[in-house]
């Protein structure tokens, strides 16, 4: 074993993995509940949730991404108080993160630690999930009309989440390379 391994151990126990999981979701929760910007015809909102969402797919695997990415916003959804939408958020931002993940996987064959045109194809294929699920499930909720309305916040959403996941998925990765031993 060589001297940076050994110096960055992780322990690879079960415990240490749910451990972890379980610190992402809440990383999520709290990302998507700090920064809300109502929408006022679908009654829903706009929020951050998707950098960590993002971030967990790059860094953590898919897995990771499906589990933290639609319980973190559910969780979010429900303590502020648009329990409505914590069903959907939990399929569709889970979704979300396990379909980023999955192609950002492709990504992990290359460079560690640097940026990888895998993580732009899997932000693009989150996004079509992401928005995709939200106006299908807004237009049985609110109607087609005001789903639309919800459309371009949710792309601008997406784009805010992948530019704050990349940056931050690059440092994680620098700082502490045997996160990568993490990924499920």
């Amino acid at each position: 074993m060589n001297e940076e391994k050994r110096r960055f151990r992780i322990p690879g126990s079960p415990a240490f993995r749910i451990a972890s999981l379980a610190i992402l979701t809440a990383v999520t929760a709290v990302f998507t509940y700090m920064v809300r910007i109502p929408i006022a015809p679908t009654r829903g909102y706009l929020n951050l949730g998707d950098v960590a969402i993002y971030f967990t797919a790059f860094t953590f695997g898919p897995v990771s991404a499906l589990i933290a990415g639609g319980l973190g916003t559910a969780l979010a959804d429900l303590i502020s108080g648009y329990s409505q939408w914590a069903p959907i958020s939990l399929l569709v931002h889970g979704l979300q993160g396990l379909v980023a993940g999955l192609i950002a996987s492709i990504a992990w064959r290359g460079k560690r630690g640097t940026f990888n045109l895998f993580w732009l194809v899997a932000a693009v294929a989150g996004t079509v999930v992401m928005c995709a699920g939200y106006l299908a499930s807004g237009t049985l909720m609110v109607g087609f009309s005001a789903a639309l309305v919800e459309l371009p916040g949710n792309l601008l959403q997406n784009l805010a989440g992948v530019v704050g996941a990349v940056p931050l998925t690059i440092a994680v990765r620098k700082a502490y390379p045997p996160v990568t031993e993490l990924r499920w």
